[in-house]
């Protein structure tokens, strides 16, 4: 372990040991969740219902294979920069931001909320983004599975 005065820099860390995957399916498993957690926060509730089932499908059935030391570095960098375009959403609040509200917030009461239909306009670059990320870092079952979800999703 390092200490603050040994430490050797950024440029000598062993960046493969921050992804402690062993097998492809944890990769994927990582990838998958990490889309859907983006694609959950800009889609309409359908779409992101059928990524998530997507997911969830493809990464089950996953066999166990082995994960090279390269692919575990690759990996890495392609969800940093997936990262980069689709910063991870910051919940919970900091504070002194309130927390969630307990019921429907006041000015929707007896309306329908419609961005739980339509989506936001960011979708197409969240979608985007996840298939680079798909193409990088997943697997090609991962990639044929729900990059054909997203793809008709993003209607690229």
């Amino acid at each position: 372990m390092w200490t603050p005065e040994s430490f050797p820099g950024a440029d000598k860390v062993p960046w493969q040991l921050l992804i402690r995957a062993r097998y492809v399916r944890e990769v994927d498993a990582f990838v998958a969740s990490t889309i859907v957690g983006q694609v959950a926060h800009v889609a309409s509730l359908d779409d992101a219902a059928r990524v998530a089932t997507a997911a969830a499908e493809a990464t089950r059935a996953m066999p166990a294979e082995r994960l090279s030391r390269t692919a575990r570095g690759d990996a890495l960098i392609a969800v940093a920069d997936f990262i980069d375009i689709c910063p991870p959403w910051p919940w919970p609040w900091p504070w002194p931001w309130p927390g969630p509200w307990p019921g429907p917030w006041p000015w929707f009461e007896g309306r329908e909320n419609p961005f739980e239909k339509i989506g936001s306009p960011y979708q197409g670059i969240v979608l985007e983004g996840a298939l680079d990320l798909l193409g990088r870092a997943g697997s090609p079952q991962l990639h044929e599975q729900l990059g054909g979800v997203l793809k008709e999703l993003g209607q690229l």
